[in-house]
Order: structure tokens, then C-alpha cells, then sequence
């Protein structure tokens, strides 16, 4: 078997030159600029050139001594113009790039239209292969596509070019192959060899055509692949179905847990929130517990770091401040006469006392006087509390016991009624029992106990 003969490179000096009707180059882009829509319709590459607005991109450009660009570079973000050297225009369309020194430019990718004036040759690189002219108007387009040849789906891209000439002869050459195309014709380098395409309008499906190979596998890979992530999906919703339940019977069993009541929901309240049924179990017990806002003369007003802990607006502390203030009155009116009628000192001897040792010398002072009336005192208190006493009426005698633990135990409620009304309900009763209020809380053991003796 004869072997074939290389190809030769192509001397474009030795073609012989055509010249274009004078006004040719400038005629096409008026044309371009007067009848967008009507070209843009056809398709052809030179529309993409049309239109020669002012555009974004980034450029960096060298200028010569005689003032022409004498090399750099664009990668174009809209349509933008560009000279390059003294005898080049260029026109890119958003997403090309391309570098330049003197006549030989490397166009990686996207669309280009040239329009190269007569003189010595001019190169444009591409991934695909190289077009050399001497003085003509034409299209370069650089597509990146997969390598189906590689037989995957993540398989290297490679590279394919379009030449289309509107003016002149332009030689393309692409590894050993080469051809010279004139004016009307079309040629699509890459996948290792040279093609005429005919028109540009041929050619430009032709290099549609090729770019798309490929689309098919990969579309079926994607199905695949759609198909896979329908089914982990799936999976996933079911796990996350198994997970809800496991969290539920986790929380239940947690809950019952912290219960400690045989499987009775556990508690979400505060210890000190009391309601009826909390109070009928102290009853029992003999015992009193409350909670009661810092009895403080001068009311307590929250620091910052305080209000940003009680999740407070800074116009909340001012109300704070007053409320504190009111419950200190409210509580010590209560208390006061009980402890001066205790001690029976003077006023002023109790108010050096103060509320808080005041009720623990109410308490002590009845329990030595009479110990099993002072212990009945304390459980009617919290019987009061439960609703099974009714509460005392204004006149009638009570004991200073129960008097001193309804006076203690009424506090936080009247303080958040106090706070409801420039607050409101749910806030108030958030901040009653919200661990960074300021509070004193107590709890009281030795009442009578109500539970029968077991046998």
C-alpha cells in the first residue's frame, strides 16, 4: 500500500489576492447596525458581530511607540470592540476571550469577528486549529465539547472552530490537514481534521450538528443518574419517616423518665408555678413553697446584660423597676404589723428588721408559743392555696402563720397581674418565673400533715 503524501502548509503569499469592492468591510457592519433583527433571524455569524456598542469587559492592553495596541488580552462579559495592532478590529461576543502579540492572537473560546486590513499574515490560534489570512473580514467561533470518544460521562473536553468568510480567502489548517476558503464559504476545524461546510449558513448547522454529538449518551447518563436520585429520595423520605417515630417514642420515654410518676406527663412549668393540684399535694406534706420578687424599698431595675437575658425591649426595665417597687409595699404592709405585733416593738425597731427576717421571727415566735397551732396555721395556708379553705374574710381572725404565708405566697401573683397590664398576660407570667429575674425563693417544712399514718 502506497503511503499518502503529507500536506503541505499553505504559503498565503503565493495565493493571489483579492481584492474587495472598495467600502466593503464598512458596508457590512452598517448593514449589521440598520437590520439586527432581520439578520439575527437568519443566524449567520456575522450578526453576532453587528451592532458595535460600547461593552464590559476586562481588558488589558500594551500600547506601541507609534500609539496602536501592540498586544493583550479580553475576556469579554457583554459585546466589545477592540483594535488589535495597527491593522485589526475585533468584535467579541460575550463570553469570548482572547490574547494578542502584534498579528498572532490565541482565541480560546467564543465568538469573534475580525476584519483584518491588507498586509503581512495574520494568525488567529485556537484549541482547534489555526486560520491565517492577509487582509479579510470573517468569523471565528471556539466551542469546547465532551470526548465521547472516551466512552464516559466525565470524559475531557475538547475543542472544535468555525471559520466563516465574508471578504477575501483565509487558509485554516488543523494538524496536518489545510484548506483555503474565499469569501461565502465555511470550513469547521477539531476532531482531527479540516471540513469545508459550504455557506456559512450551511456551516453554521454543521458546526451546531457537531458540537451537540454526544448530547445523546450524556442525556442518557442524566437519566440515569435522575433516576438514582428519585430512588435515594425515596429512601431517604423513608428513613426520615423511621427517624420521626424513634424521635417521638425517645421524647415519650424521656419524658416519662423525668417524670418519675409512672409514665405522667413530666413537667414544663417552673417548680414555683404553682397551680390547685400542686398546692393539695403540699398540703399533705405539711409543707408551704413560693417564690417572691427581691424585696427591695427602692424597687430593682435590670442591668443590660440582665434585660438582654430576660429577652427585654431597653422601655421594658422602667416598668420592672416600678412593679418591684409596688410589691415591696404590698407584701411589707402585710408582713409589718405581723412582725411588730410579734415582737411588740416600735415601728421603727421592725422596719430595721425588714421583711424577710420578719417572717422567719413570725414563725419562730409562734412555734414556741404554741407549736401545734402554728403547724396547723402552716397547712391551712397551703389548703388555701389549693382551694379546699375558702380564703379569710377581711375581719375575720386568722392566725399570723397562715396571714404571714398568704402575704408570701399572694406576692408573685399580684406582681405579675402588676407586670399584665403594661406588659401583658403571657409576658408577665414569662417573666414571673424566667430564671434571670430577680427573686427569692422558699421553701417552708413543718406543717400539719394531712396524708393518713400507714398501718
Amino acid at each position: 500500500m502506497s503511503e499518502e503524501p503529507e500536506n503541505e502548509p499553505i504559503d498565503l503569499s503565493a495565493l493571489p489576492e483579492v481584492s474587495p469592492p472598495p467600502g466593503f468591510a464598512d458596508r457590512v457592519m452598517t448593514r449589521v447596525r440598520e437590520e439586527p433583527r432581520r439578520l439575527r433571524g437568519r443566524r449567520w455569524p456575522l450578526v453576532v458581530a453587528g451592532g458595535l456598542a460600547a461593552a464590559a469587559a476586562v481588558t488589558a492592553i500594551r500600547i506601541a511607540s507609534d500609539g496602536a495596541p501592540s498586544s493583550g488580552e479580553a475576556i469579554a462579559t457583554d459585546r466589545v470592540e477592540l483594535s488589535i495592532g495597527r491593522r485589526a478590529r475585533a468584535v467579541l461576543e460575550p463570553g469570548a476571550t482572547l490574547s494578542f502579540e502584534g498579528d498572532d492572537v490565541v482565541q480560546e473560546r467564543g465568538d469573534v469577528f475580525y476584519r483584518v486590513e491588507p498586509g503581512a499574515t495574520f494568525r488567529v490560534h485556537t484549541p482547534a486549529g489555526v486560520v491565517e489570512v492577509r487582509g479579510t473580514c470573517f468569523t471565528v467561533k471556539v466551542m469546547q465539547k465532551r470526548d465521547v470518544k472516551a466512552g464516559t460521562v466525565g470524559a475531557a473536553l475538547s475543542a472544535l472552530a468555525f471559520v466563516a468568510v465574508y471578504e477575501g480567502k483565509v487558509a485554516v489548517s488543523h494538524a496536518k490537514e489545510s484548506a483555503v476558503i474565499g469569501a461565502g464559504e465555511s470550513a469547521k476545524l477539531g476532531d482531527g481534521h479540516v471540513e469545508r461546510t459550504g455557506t456559512p449558513a450551511e456551516g453554521e448547522k454543521a458546526f451546531a450538528a457537531s458540537a451537540a454529538e454526544g448530547d445523546e449518551p450524556l442525556a442518557k447518563a442524566n437519566e440515569n443518574l435522575a433516576s438514582q436520585v428519585s430512588e435515594y429520595r425515596k429512601r431517604l423520605e423513608i428513613v426520615a419517616a423511621e427517624r420521626a417515630k424513634l424521635e417521638a417514642s425517645l421524647s415519650k420515654a424521656e419524658a416519662q423518665l423525668a417524670s418519675g410518676k409512672d409514665g405522667a406527663p413530666a413537667r414544663t412549668r417552673s417548680d414555683f408555678d404553682l397551680d390547685p393540684s400542686d398546692w393539695a399535694e403540699l398540703a399533705k406534706r405539711g409543707e408551704v413553697k413560693f417564690r417572691v420578687p427581691c424585696l427591695r424599698k427602692e424597687g430593682w431595675l435590670p442591668s443590660q446584660a440582665q434585660i438582654d437575658k430576660l429577652a427585654l425591649a431597653p422601655h421594658d426595665a422602667p416598668v420592672l423597676e416600678d412593679a418591684y417597687k409596688r410589691s415591696y409595699q404590698r407584701v411589707w404592709s402585710q408582713i409589718r404589723p405581723l412582725c411588730q405585733a410579734a415582737l411588740g416593738s416600735s415601728a421603727e425597731v421592725v422596719d430595721k428588721i425588714g421583711p424577710d427576717s420578719c417572717a422567719h421571727l413570725v414563725y419562730n415566735l409562734a412555734s414556741n408559743t404554741d407549736g401545734e397551732a402554728a403547724a396547723e396555721a402552716h397547712t391551712q395556708a397551703a389548703e388555701i392555696r389549693a382551694g379546699l379553705r375558702p380564703e379569710p374574710g377581711p375581719n375575720e381572725k386568722v392566725h399570723p402563720v397562715t396571714k404571714m404565708f398568704l402575704a408570701l405566697t399572694g406576692a408573685m401573683p399580684a406582681f405579675e397581674a402588676d407586670l399584665a397590664k403594661s406588659l401583658g398576660p403571657e409576658e408577665a407570667h414569662r417573666l414571673a418565673y424566667a430564671d434571670g429575674l430577680c427573686k427569692a425563693d422558699d421553701r417552708w417544712g413543718g406543717g400539719k400533715k394531712r396524708e393518713a399514718a400507714k398501718p
